[in-house]
């Protein structure tokens, strides 16, 4: 190992190293391949962290003896030795030289390029606080377009803001890094936790039973029907239509053919252009009931929305009611860790309800730069980005 000045470390990533692979090796000790960068440089001494702040003081940069055919320096990793200065693996996996430089990015109003829609007001209030916040223009990037407004950032940024499909996600990332602001998740995050049947294998055991079809179709969605009993939920690989529950989402029987079919098609037709991937049918749990939504009549359950950040918890709120006490037990607390340790992005939201029998069950999935505080209060949320 020798310090080589390596100088292209991620493309375009100023100051954000993503972590590929992992070693400890005898002798050498803790050795991560980094993803290179034209614009950040990292030599021996350096201290990085990860995003719960742990230390990690570069002893050395391995050189390559010889370039795989079809890359170039500019798109290589780099193996480099880590001290471990607090004892611990990284967590998660992305590297930054000080958390004081994430960035937020928030969509700006329609009508006022300068002002942060009006919905994401709060935190984009709360966010300022403590770090740089920039607003783009969401209606100009569905049209291919990056418009910023506001701040100037770089390097690590944290998107809060309207769902994306996976494709319009994607050229956000491309479009911002170009300009050397590096999304906490990579494009590949984003699609595993924004859809159900990408993050459904890790967690069969934790979650309702499910199944899908690609083409979003009516008449495959019914094939499917007939291998199943009981009650289920219909809803695409992203979002169901829960607050028109009897309507358009829950089928009580879907044995009952006539019954199942006007609600499959009543969703399918009501999505529109809105729905993403194809038609997911999942077995209805029997949850711990607290009351049903005023407006929809839906059933309301005993709820809660999990971030968590780096393969780490990073807050608890009850999913409906504001100011309600989270009823965790220290071994569903347990539980919950050991999820987040398996999930494999920076920073996603996971949705858990309690059944009828006491036990929880994963929900949902969400990538975490478009899901909804719920019931946390804006200030709570950014600081916990603070305390760490």
């Amino acid at each position: 190992m020798e310090d080589v000045g390596f100088e292209e470390i991620l493309d375009s990533m100023k100051d954000v190293f993503r972590i590929q692979e992992r070693f400890d090796i005898a002798e050498r000790g803790t050795v991560y391949t980094l993803e290179k960068n034209k614009d950040a440089m990292i030599h021996v001494g350096d201290i990085l962290v990860d995003l719960w702040g742990n230390r990690f003081k570069v002893k050395g940069i391995e050189s390559f003896r010889r370039m795989p055919e079809g890359r170039s320096l500019e798109n290589m990793p780099a193996e480099i030795q880590f001290e471990r200065m607090d004892g611990v693996d990284a967590s998660g996996n992305i590297l930054v030289r000080d958390l004081r430089d994430i960035s937020f990015l928030f969509c700006n109003h329609p009508l006022y390029q300068r002002k942060a829609d009006e919905d994401y007001e709060a935190e984009y209030q709360a966010a300022g606080l403590n770090h740089a916040c920039a607003l783009f223009s969401y209606e100009d990037l569905e049209k291919g377009r990056l418009s910023l407004y506001g701040e100037s950032i770089s390097g690590l940024a944290i998107y809060r803001g309207w769902m994306m499909k996976p494709e319009m996600y994607e050229r956000f990332y491309s479009l911002l890094e170009e300009k050397g602001i590096v999304l906490i998740n990579t494009p590949d995050e984003y699609r595993t936790y924004h859809l159900l049947p990408e993050w459904y294998s890790d967690f069969e055991e934790e979650t309702a039973k499910s199944v899908w079809e690609e083409q979003g179709s009516l008449e495959n969605a019914l094939e499917m029907a007939k291998a199943l009993e009981g009650a289920y939920i219909v809803k695409d690989y992203v979002k169901s239509r829960k607050h028109e529950w009897y309507d358009a989402c829950f089928i009580k029987n879907i044995a009952d053919k006539e019954n199942t079919s006007k609600v499959i098609g009543n969703f399918i037709e009501r999505q529109g252009a809105s729905l993403v991937g194809g038609i997911v049918l999942r077995k209805f749990e029997h949850l711990m009931q607290i009351g049903f939504h005023e407006k929809s009549g839906m059933p309301l359950s005993e709820e809660y929305r999990v971030f968590i950040c780096a393969g780490r918890i990073l807050n608890i709120e009850d999913y409906w009611t504001e100011k309600a006490d989270v009823k965790i037990t220290d071994e569903e607390k347990h539980w919950l860790e050991e999820i987040a340790h398996k999930v494999k992005s920076n920073f996603v939201t996971v949705d858990i309800a309690r059944k009828t029998d006491g036990s929880l069950v994963i929900m949902e999935f969400g990538d975490g730069q478009v899901s909804g505080l719920q019931q946390m209060d804006a200030m709570d949320f950014y600081e916990a980005f603070d305390v760490k």
